[in-house]
This record gives structure tokens, sequence and C-alpha cells, in this order.
């Protein structure tokens, strides 16, 4: 395991790596004192896991897949934490911070989901003007960070286990970026 809680990504195992990546960024973000930088990285990540992690077929990222992804793999990872958010809280949490920039969603104003507002090193992020016929849960930013870094290893350790789906989940993963310092 590296200082981020990922397990260390094998030689050209894309999937490791790219997790890898995204939880070194997003301890950056948080040792910045970013946490909404952190956010976004980490729903975005889940988006692209959820992809990896979907049935044969499936082209892009959808609702469905994230929600399932959330549920298995962060909600149960909060343990303690008693009424925490649910895989369609964290879809609409989602939905807010990388399309408004704050907790507020279509799924949360519909009573679908609630709305979650966070707490990161003695600060607040919340929605002030709320009206959504849920009440809020809080959620700690780190307590978040550190269930998706648990939750992604979980996730490694089926697809490995699962070499159908880890085949499937390696040829999506071979669409990630490519960097390099010239075109071709």
């Amino acid at each position: 395991m590296s200082g981020s809680g990922i397990a260390n990504p094998l030689p050209g195992d894309a999937i490791s790596a790219w997790i890898e990546q995204r939880a070194a960024a997003v301890r950056v973000c948080l040792d910045s004192n970013f946490a909404e930088e952190a956010l976004t990285l980490i729903y975005s990540a889940i988006d692209t896991l959820a992809f990896l992690g979907s049935p044969a077929g499936t082209e892009y990222s959808e609702r469905g897949p994230f929600i399932e992804w959330c549920e298995k793999y962060i909600v149960s990872c909060f343990g303690s934490l008693s009424g925490g958010p649910s895989g369609i809280d964290l879809y609409g949490a989602r939905c807010g911070v990388l399309h408004v920039s704050s907790a507020k969603s279509s799924l949360g104003q519909q009573g679908k989901a609630r709305e979650i507002w966070y707490q990161f090193r003695g600060q607040h992020g919340l929605n002030l003007a709320t009206n959504t016929p849920k009440l809020a849960v809080g959620l700690d930013v780190e307590v978040f960070v550190a269930a998706f870094e648990k939750g992604s290893h979980c996730f490694l350790e089926e697809l490995n286990r699962d070499q159908v789906r880890y085949a499937l989940a390696e040829e999506r993963a071979q669409g990630f970026f490519t960097w390099a310092t010239r075109l071709l």
C-alpha cells in the first residue's frame, strides 16, 4: 500500500495506475485545503470506476452504475456513520458539485436525494438557500476520501477475482488519456 491507501499499481495495470494518480491528486488538494476540488476529483473518479465496472455494451458513465458502485464500495465504508449518505444522495451531490459547484441538485429539489453538506477541517460547505423536501446529511470530506480509497481498493480486488470483468475494464481503460511530450 502507498500513502494514499490504494494498492501500488502493477506494471501495465492501467486501472491501478489511474486510481493511484487520482488518490494522489485528491491528497494534493486536501494538503492545499482545496476541499471542493478534492470532491470534484472523487466524484469524477467514481463516474469512471462505475463505467469500468459496468456490463458489456455500456458506452458511457450513467446514473444507475454510479449509484450501484457507491452503494457497494463507498456507503459500506462509512461504517458507524449512522444516517450517512446513500448512493442516490452521493449521485445528487455529484451533480451539484460537478455542475453548479454547490449542494443543489435536481434530485434534491425533487425529494429523491438528500443534499450533502460537507465539513473539512473546521469549515463547512453547505447550501444556505436550501429548500428541499428532505433534510441534508453531513459528511466530513476526509471520511469521504478514506471511503473512496477503501472502496476503490475493494473494487480492484473484486475485478482481479473476475477475469472477464477485469479484461473488459482494462479494455475500457485503454481509452484513458495518454500523455506524451508531442503529438503523433
